[in-house]
């Protein structure tokens, strides 16, 4: 049979490549999940700390180099990301579906829901009140800028984003009228929020906000001393970010796990830590959001992606690349699904500037 002939899900299966519903992958995220199960049950039993480690939190540079990260993951083409986000923020960070592992697996709602409820539940702890001048570190495709202004039309809002192709997917929709970014209250910046000089990123926000970027962050004291410096008086910061309830070493140095193949210079931080960094503000809330519902995004990520993978065969990704992204997708869901998530999830975290 000609090889064009053969469907390529069998071409795939002929290769290894095994899509999710299918017996083989079950097995190997079972294997998987076994496997950081017992992790996450040994480090509850013998806890790490990160002096234990040698590991500060308020040393070096600001954050994780960005190039490797940028050439492996976020550059990726748009045609990838479309294929398993959100139709409406596209949104790549997790969705929420609920508080409690219940709740998450009884959801009834979409992807597009579970955001939309994820960046409602950003903004209640965030405390917007609708009129404010945000600054969002790490925009992606403008989700959390979507949201905002779609909600609130006296607020503004100002990104940043070192991605050449997310820039130019914002710059294309700001062009639009229709468009939400295209209203004349978001502001595009490119470039590292740590390297750009700080009279270019502008000043006297009332909110600097970051979702799924301080993943990225080294040194937290040198981060909020860089945030403080972009806020009017009584301004605020609030983060959304992957923790761990305990520090996992490995975790905490990507050349040491395999998430640094797909996720270069990415560290998860144990949920205490960033709350101890009060130097420059007062802590107002910090909240651990369950892990089952990152789970279940991801979860829906790769059946979307792997619906999907016709129209990106040949076009856009090869048989390595489909490999590469499928392993991504069951390796990060076998990470966020034992212990019924209440080990490795996210953070939520409210400062509030100090007079």
């Amino acid at each position: 049979m000609d090889a064009s002939t053969v469907p390529i899900e069998q071409q795939l299966a002929d290769a290894g490549i095994f899509g999710p519903g299918s017996e083989e992958l079950a097995l190997y995220e079972s294997r998987l999940t076994r496997y950081f199960e017992r992790e996450y049950q040994h480090l509850e039993e013998e806890p790490v700390s990160l002096d234990d480690l040698g590991i500060s939190s308020a040393d070096g540079p600001i954050m994780e180099e960005t190039e490797a990260l940028m050439d492996s993951h976020y550059d990726e083409k748009p045609e990838f990301f479309a294929s398993f986000l959100d139709k409406h923020y596209q949104a790549y960070s997790m969705a929420y579906y609920g508080e409690t592992p219940a709740a998450i697996r009884n959801s009834t709602a979409t992807l597009e829901q579970a955001q939309q409820a994820k960046f409602a539940l950003i903004a209640e702890r965030a405390q917007i009140e609708g009129h404010e001048r945000i600054f969002n570190i790490g925009c992606g495709f403008g989700s959390l800028e979507t949201y905002l202004l779609e909600h609130y039309p006296d607020l503004e809002i100002t990104g940043i984003t070192p991605s050449k192709v997310q820039v130019a997917y914002l710059r294309k929709r700001m062009q639009d009228p229709t468009d939400p970014l295209g209203s004349g209250r978001f502001r595009l910046i490119e470039g590292m929020f740590d390297k750009a000089p700080l009279d270019s990123l502008g000043s006297n926000y009332k909110l600097v906000i970051s979702v799924a970027v301080f993943e990225q962050v080294l040194n937290m004291h040198g981060v909020l001393k860089r945030i403080s410096n972009l806020l009017s008086e009584n301004g605020r910061t609030f983060h959304h970010y992957i923790t761990s309830k305990q520090a996992v070493p490995q975790f905490l140095d990507p050349t040491k796990t395999r998430i640094g193949l797909y996720f270069p210079g990415g560290r998860v931080w144990p949920h205490d830590e960033f709350a101890r960094h009060t130097e420059h503000f007062d802590l107002a809330g910090h909240w651990f959001v369950n892990g089952l519902n990152y789970w279940r995004t991801l979860d829906e990520w790769h059946h979307r992606f792997w619906d999907n993978i016709p129209g990106l065969y040949g076009s856009v990704f090869d048989t390595d690349a489909i490999a590469h992204w499928n392993n991504y997708f069951s390796l990060c869901k076998a990470v966020f699904a034992p212990q019924d998530g209440n080990f490795y999830g996210n953070s939520h975290y409210l400062f509030k500037l100090r007079g």
